[in-house]
């Protein structure tokens, strides 16, 4: 019989992997019976006030004040910060602001506390905090260089590196620019009469800042400025009636259920009469918290300043804060429970809620919601995740002042889980309870606005039987939530070590991360890029590894390692996450050498607008926020737009690197590389995510003493935006001449009647791997910056052997790899040739299209004729299978292919749910 070996014939129509199996039905599991039948349990909500993350009284750390004040209800906190804390030339490096906010921020994780970082240039009163090379002094026309705007740009992105992933931010106000850091400058005005930020600034702040936080949300503080973006708002005249526009605004901009709106209750300045001119004034009145109240519900505001300032001493005071606090941003409320009561060891357990949010806003970030079973000393036996989004548990709308409720109530939100309890959980009876994580560290952090809570963050709601009957439902004593300050979260997090619910069916994890790869690295930071995981349901994000350490995480496909030290050889893996926090098995690893202190040589840098440059065809410079000089050149490419650097100087005849920082907002493009006018290669441009952010890939170029030119073209396709070349004038002259090691494991990953995708295992090398070549029977396809590569408009119907060879900065390349095979698609064909059994790959290996799974045989060899039909008996009913991951919609039906005992047996694919055919093949021509 032949290599590939498949059980009897059975059409099944429930195969997700393309399955064969014998003897009847897969796999299968029943349905745990309980002796006890589902508990209902009604919930109470608490009276209380308490402390939540990113919501409530938010008091102010001022410049210059060393620590946060102790306020009663405070778990967020606005910071603050001069911009020469964190950056003083432009030189600085992300990781001052790293440096500065590990200072700041001392401690306040194990205090369960979050900041809200605003920079300021200007704080009057206080002092003017300009870095070196921005001119100032004129307090109007310093808000309008262009010198100003690029360094600010600049400058954003490196907040965004040192704080988009750090759990200490809550949020982020735009700050910067202005009076206070208010996009104001007020009492001055600009030639045009106003005094708000000019339109140019909002376009290159907002695409900085949308570019440099993907994690955090970001607020301005006036509703008709960077109505662009999407952006929360911080009215810092909050309530105030001179000032109503601003509110009226922010009410009319209505982006509230996903952007955080926030504010500063005014004391000094305008009409005080509904404020009474003080937080106490405020508080101590029953009328004026009901005024401020009423705001704060239409605005549907989750955090306020400067109110909170009051004195907790006054009863009257205290009763106003209570009230306010328990409307200010969320309050979830559990008004039931059902649950299973008794469950068997390694069966299912059904837990299901509902919630009802009766604050004011949601909360903006997706923190998971867990159930635990608790033993009798409090510890946990076993835990969790449900599949909800804590995001989608909205609010009222509509808020009527006279009946003090919203006129469209809060929805009443069901969420259920289906959890299997793990046999190693011993027989015995366990308390049933929710929380919400605070994904950093995996702690109870959000709370139920509940009676039921124990101290730690978790709210109890019954007792469950393993193996037996619960003992009781005693839930013993309930702990006030105002006063358990025993909250806290962890800066570094691994992945989530419990269960998932199997309630939307995932269990299952992402696939691992592949072809990671260094896209760039200086003398303290490694640059990373990888092609993304796929999931079930939904990829959230990665876990960068540095070492086997946690180093950070990533909501993209890119990372950039800081902090790092000179001329030291790091190794990283990343892992991929999904909602119910299944981690994926690693990616490949890669190890990169970070570069001398001070670059190894100097970096020149060339901007793709300069006026020096040559731009032919249809190429054209553009603004551009977020990059370098604040501008870039688009439409090089399709036959007629080019872009040529001149004047490139190198000291000596050489290698050197070349650094390229481009946009491309499409999937990967690529354009063509020609130094002094000779023969173009080709480079690889991964896709940015977006045309406003930047990426940079790595190449060598072999340049001549002297002055150089590099073009960039494209006779087939569009280019991608380039923003800057940089070129490392220490690099050339030889200097570094190992070669990286050789690809490893190249193989054909799939095929179609025009092209053929490769992939491998990544090379590594002393300094760092810039890039791969590819060659086609013996000549070069292309090049790519990552372990992977798709050739295109190849013949239908065509075998094409590939080899790869690595290259490094600086021109040094690999031996070739060893070769793999593949042959396109007949065109036009519909079929999906699942194997043709060429021996290519061997035997037990990866076959056409994918991987093949078990390996199990028949127990009469390659089958024996009875009875006028060919009869394979399986030697075990075990079964055979092939992940296939393209889609088979366009197919009509499942054809097994056999062969004569001169051929081996033929193609198999198993179509979900299609008819099923089987054709002999004569042995020697081979057609059916």
């Amino acid at each position: 019989m032949g290599r590939r070996k498949a059980g009897a014939m059975l059409c099944a129509a429930a195969l997700s992997a393309f399955a064969w199996f014998s003897g009847g039905a897969g796999p299968g599991g029943g349905e745990a019976q309980a002796a006890i039948g589902p508990i209902t349990v009604s919930l109470t909500e608490t009276p209380e006030a308490f402390k939540n993350p990113v919501m409530g009284f938010r008091p102010s750390r001022y410049i210059n004040e060393s620590s946060f004040s102790d306020r009663e209800y405070a778990d967020i906190y606005k910071h603050y910060i001069k911009y020469t804390d964190l950056e003083t030339d432009a030189s600085d490096s992300v990781q001052k602001i790293k440096d500065w906010s590990n200072t700041a921020w001392a401690g306040i994780e194990s205090k369960n506390i979050k900041v809200v970082p605003r920079v300021v240039i200007v704080y009057p009163g206080t002092g003017e905090f300009w870095p070196n090379g921005v001119t100032h002094g004129d307090p109007v026309n310093q808000w309008l260089s262009e010198t100003l705007k690029s360094r600010l740009v600049a400058f954003i992105g490196k907040l965004g590196q040192a704080w988009d992933n750090d759990p200490r931010v809550a949020f982020v106000e735009l700050g910067l620019y202005g009076n206070w850091g208010e996009t104001h400058i007020y009492p001055n005005k600009f030639a045009d009469g106003t005094d708000r930020i000019p339109l140019s600034f909002q376009t290159a702040l907002g695409d900085a800042y949308t570019a440099a936080f993907h994690n955090k949300k970001v607020l301005v503080r006036y509703p008709e400025t960077f109505t662009a973006y999407n952006f929360g708002i911080q009215w810092d005249s909050f309530a105030l009636p001179d000032d109503a526009v601003g509110g009226n605004g922010e009410i009319a901009r209505d982006t509230w259920r996903t952007q955080i709106n926030s504010g500063e209750v005014a004391y000094d300045w305008g009409d005080q009469s509904n404020l009474g001119g003080s937080p106490d004034g405020t508080l101590g009145s029953v009328s004026h918290t009901n005024y401020v109240i009423d705001w704060i519900m239409n605005t549907h505001t989750s955090s306020l300043g400067w109110i909170s300032d009051y004195n907790a001493g006054n009863a009257s005071v205290e009763t106003g804060a209570t009230a306010m606090q328990k409307v200010l941003g969320y309050r979830y409320v559990l008004n039931q429970a059902t649950f299973t009561g008794n469950v068997t060891p390694g069966g299912a357990m059904n837990v299901s809620f509902q919630v009802v949010n009766k604050g004011s806003s949601p909360f903006y970030y997706n923190w998971p919601v867990e159930a635990s079973l608790l033993k009798s000393d409090g510890s946990v036996a076993w835990k969790g995740l449900f599949q909800t989004d804590i995001r989608n548990w909205l609010p009222g709308t509509n808020w009527n002042s006279a009946s003090r409720a919203y006129n469209q109530a809060p929805a009443i939100n069901t969420v259920n889980g289906a959890f299997t309890i793990p046999t190693s959980v011993p027989n015995g009876t366990y308390t049933l309870a929710l929380s919400i994580l605070d994904p950093s560290g995996w702690k109870p952090s959000v709370r139920f606005a509940n009676t039921n809570y124990y101290a730690g963050g978790r709210t109890p709601i019954g007792k469950v039987g393993i193996g037996t009957d619960p003992a009781n439902q005693s839930l013993g004593t309930f702990a006030s939530l105002k006063s358990d300050n025993t909250l806290g979260y962890s800066l570094q997090s691994g992945a989530y070590d419990g269960g998932t619910s199997g309630g939307s069916g995932d269990a299952q994890a992402p696939t691992a991360p592949s072809n990671l790869a260094s896209t760039g690295k200086t003398a303290s930071s490694v640059s990373l890029g990888w092609s993304a995981s796929t999931d079930n349901v939904g990829v959230t994000g990665y876990d960068i590894y540095r070492g086997g350490s946690y180093a950070g995480s990533s909501a993209g496909t890119s990372y950039t390692d800081t902090g790092l030290q000179a001329q030291t050889a790091y190794t990283y893996t990343v892992k991929a996450k999904d909602g119910a926090g299944n981690a994926s098995g690693a990616s490949n690893s890669v190890t990169v050498t970070t570069l001398a202190a001070g670059g190894g040589g100097t970096t020149v840098t060339y901007e793709a607008e300069a006026s020096a440059n040559t731009l032919a065809g249809g190429a054209a410079a553009a603004a551009c926020g977020t990059c370098s000089g604040g501008s870039k050149v688009g439409y090089v490419g399709n036959n007629s737009g080019t872009l040529q650097f001149n004047v490139i100087n190198a000291p000596a005849a050489g290698t050197y690197a070349l650094t390229i920082s481009y946009l491309n907002g499409d999937a990967a493009r690529s354009a063509q590389l020609s130094v002094n006018g000779g023969a173009a290669a080709s480079v690889s441009f991964p896709s940015t995510g977006s045309w406003s952010t930047v990426g940079t890939v790595q190449t060598s170029v072999q340049l001549a003493a002297g002055n150089n030119t590099i073009k960039w073209s494209n006779a087939s396709g569009w280019a991608p935006d380039f923003d800057r070349i940089q070129v490392n004038t220490g690099s050339g002259g030889g200097a570094d001449t190992q070669a990286p090691t050789v690809p490893a494991n190249v193989a054909v990953t799939s095929a179609t009647s025009s092209s053929i995708a490769l992939g491998w295992s990544a090379s590594a090398d002393n300094v760092g791997v810039t890039g791969y070549d590819v060659y086609r029977n013996g000549s070069l396809a292309g090049t790519t910056a990552a372990a992977a590569y798709t050739d295109t408009g190849l013949a239908a119907g065509t075998t094409y052997s590939y080899t790869v060879r690595a290259k490094d900065a600086a021109g040094n390349v690999s031996a070739a790899s060893g070769s793999a095979s593949g042959t396109t698609t007949a065109s036009g064909g519909t079929s999906l040739l699942l194997d043709n059994f060429d021996n290519a790959p061997a035997w037990p290996s990866s076959n056409d299209l994918g991987k093949w799974t078990g390996a199990n045989g028949f127990v009469n060899g390659s089958g024996v004729i009875e009875s006028g039909a060919v009869k394979l008996q399986y030697n075990n009913d075990g079964w055979l299978g092939s992940d296939v991951t393209q889609s088979i919609s366009g197919y009509s039906k499942l054809i097994v292919a056999f062969r004569t005992p001169a051929r081996h047996l033929g193609p198999v694919v198993h179509l979900y749910g299609k008819p099923c055919y089987l054709e002999v093949v004569d042995g020697q021509s081979g057609e059916a």
